[in-house]
């Protein structure tokens, strides 16, 4: 493996993909070239077919990695709802409008594959394969919250999987043709609404108050987190290590951050909307020999999925931006994952540049 640049080969298949997906949501699959994927990429056709066999392997490749993203939200999101049955089918519906998730442009791949899977086995594969993995565990959360009080003889679990099902579907649909300007609020309240409809002992019926809040201006105040916020910052940071694959441990996460906190070796700042904690980001501060200046490592950034696209990030990194001008440092630093694609567009809109003459090396201790 000599000389090969493993990470670097994987940042570009991850950005053959994405650019992939603007290409699907721009021309549609019919009008769909290597060419225009290739221009949007900033890269050559040939580079293309260098890291893709073909237009189809690329194509089935962007599949899959929509239906796994969509797979790992379901999956993550289960993971943080609890044992209980009716709180982890509201977080399905919850992951289902996730933004990242629901994006117009993965919107439009969903419905472009969708109309050509039926003269596509392979296309079936994926999205069958999805879909009824989805449905199976609504219908086994529907039964489950039925049988919990004793009402199997007065209500279908299937149809009402079903409906949850179409619902969603629908609300699908409605993000590919309204676009960015969709109200997943809303959406959400709509959804809740046909949960407490059906199984009132489990879900509240959203009050025509709330919906009409839901319209107004979201404020966003980020404040630097003390001893008094421990137990927020800890909740999202165990979400937050969940994310990177980590087992929930809400023990670990309070003490790292009483740790952090108390012992100032950690500057975090929290976002909260109408007082409740929605993100969280955590800077630990360094030198640069070269530049012989202080530096901000940007660590740890996570928005919660209910308030993402919502300006949180944004406003998280403001303040992290601020701050570091406020201690003299020099730069923020910030590493992603490849396949964040959607932190990386936040991370670029706000003129920071990525990296590409230098490796990273780390050595496990």
């Amino acid at each position: 493996m000599s000389g090969v640049n493993t990470g670097n080969h994987a940042e570009r298949r991850h950005l053959l993909i994405d650019a992939t997906i603007s290409a699907i949501a721009e021309f549609g699959l019919s009008k769909l070239t290597l060419a225009k994927i290739s221009s949007i990429a900033g890269l050559t056709a040939g580079t293309v077919n260098f890291y893709f066999d073909s237009k189809e392997a690329l194509l089935l490749e962007t599949l899959n990695f929509v239906s796994e993203e969509f797979d790992k939200g379901i999956a993550f999101a289960l993971k943080t709802a609890g044992p209980d049955p009716d709180k982890k089918l509201a977080a399905i519906i919850d992951a289902s409008l996730d933004p990242e998730i629901t994006e117009h442009r993965k919107m439009a791949v969903w419905h472009a594959f969708d109309s050509e899977s039926r003269g596509r086995a392979d296309y079936q594969r994926i999205r069958g394969n999805l879909d009824k993995q989805n449905f199976s565990l609504i219908l086994s959360l529907c039964e489950q919250i039925i049988k919990n009080a004793n009402k199997q003889t007065e209500i279908s679990a299937r149809a009402i999987a079903n409906a949850i099902a179409g619902i969603t579907d629908e609300v699908w649909r409605e993000i590919l043709f309204a676009g960015e300007s969709y109200d997943r609020d809303d959406a959400r309240r709509v959804c809740l609404s046909f949960l407490a409809s059906i199984f009132p002992w489990c879900y509240s019926m959203p009050s025509e108050t709330a919906l009409t809040d839901s319209k107004k201006q979201t404020t966003i105040n980020v404040t630097r987190a003390s001893i008094n916020d421990i137990e927020q910052v800890a909740l999202l940071f165990d979400q937050y290590r969940q994310f990177y694959k980590q087992d929930s441990d809400i023990n670990l996460a309070k003490n790292y951050i009483m740790n952090r906190i108390s012992t100032e070796t950690s500057t975090i700042f929290l976002a909260k909307v109408d007082n409740r904690a929605v993100g969280f980001t955590q800077l630990y501060s360094s030198f640069c020999s070269v530049d012989a200046s202080p530096i901000i490592i940007l660590y740890d950034l996570f928005v919660d999925s209910a308030s993402r696209q919502s300006g949180v990030g944004k406003a998280l990194m403001d303040r992290a931006k601020d701050y570091a001008t406020q201690i003299g440092a020099s730069r923020l630093d910030l590493e992603t994952e490849n396949t964040n694609i959607n932190a990386q567009r936040l991370y670029e809109s706000l003129g920071y540049e990525r990296e590409t003459y230098f490796y990273k090396y780390s050595l496990e201790i």
